[in-house]
């Protein structure tokens, strides 16, 4: 495991790791979700590592060890800074690994990033999964603009309980996991567990809100396969109805190999339910075979 510091186009330091195999077949990176950090992956990575794949993460600007006072934890200023740091993140890899092939890998928020990363960049990019996928939400760029509003008048690090409750601020967080160890570990846990400040969420809508902004995706890799992988009882899908748009989405940017898995008994992070060999099995021969 090595600590490495990557320079963001402002400045900012992200806070990246990489585990590298003992004989690299091919790289991996992972962006992870809303209110968490990279440390909540290892024990994939540890997975994915000891079958040759090397792998490299890094907490998202505002997440983790990436804040600055600029940045503080909780804070997000738009998608566009955001992609161009995980650019950076894959130009770093890919020089210290050339000739490999580079498979991307989002959660939740995570997830809608990495589909906003490939507007321009799915060229970089020989697979794709995406986990806990979360679905359009109708209503998402009317949120948007809402919170633009009004974060003009309580201020980009303030803490508007609209903007919060338009984001589904909720105290119930059930729905994270069926495993209760994992869910009382994210609650003890002061890196995941705390409020986003207002552009933060503003943030969250305008990642969503990109799913349907179909005329961005260039698709210069329209044989990019791509796996969803989900808990039969994730609410953040959608369901039925939010995965098929979800595909559907993916298919009208120009994706025709898309597939999809949906895990019986558990919820929304499937990497950390107790059955989670089953998942990292999955996805290892979606990658490799």
């Amino acid at each position: 495991m090595e600590h490495i510091h990557i320079s963001a186009s402002d400045g900012l330091a992200l806070s990246v790791v990489l585990f590298e195999a003992i004989d690299t077949k091919a790289l991996v990176q992972i962006i992870h979700g809303a209110n968490e950090h990279k440390e909540r992956y290892y024990d994939f990575i540890e997975f994915l590592t000891a079958n040759g794949l090397t792998v490299i993460i890094s907490d998202t600007r505002g997440h983790g060890a990436s804040i600055s006072e600029q940045y503080p934890l909780g804070y997000m200023n738009g998608v566009d800074e955001i992609i161009d740091d995980q650019l950076r993140i894959t130009k770093y890899i890919k020089r210290r690994f050339p000739n490999k092939d580079l498979y991307l890998f989002g959660h939740s928020l995570g997830s809608l990033l990495a589909r906003i990363y490939i507007q321009e960049h799915d060229d970089e990019v020989k697979k794709l999964v995406l986990s806990g996928t979360p679905n359009y939400v109708p209503g998402v760029t009317f949120a948007y603009l809402i919170g633009k509003v009004i974060t003009l008048f309580s201020g980009k690090h303030g803490y508007s309980k609209l903007i919060q409750n338009m984001g589904g601020n909720s105290q119930d967080d059930s729905w994270l996991s069926a495993n209760q160890e994992n869910i009382k570990n994210y609650r003890k846990d002061p890196l995941c567990n705390y409020a986003y400040q207002n552009n933060a969420t503003v943030t969250v809508f305008q990642a969503d809100r990109a799913m349907h902004s179909y005329h961005k995706y260039k698709c210069k890799n329209p044989d990019l396969a791509i796996l969803s992988i989900v808990g039969a009882g994730d609410p953040i899908t959608g369901g039925e109805k939010g995965l098929k748009d979800s595909f559907d989405s993916l298919r009208k940017e120009g994706y025709r190999n898309i597939t999809s898995k949906v895990y019986s008994g558990m919820k929304h992070e499937v990497l950390n339910e107790v059955e989670k060999q089953i998942v990292y099995r999955d996805v290892l021969e979606f990658l490799i075979g």
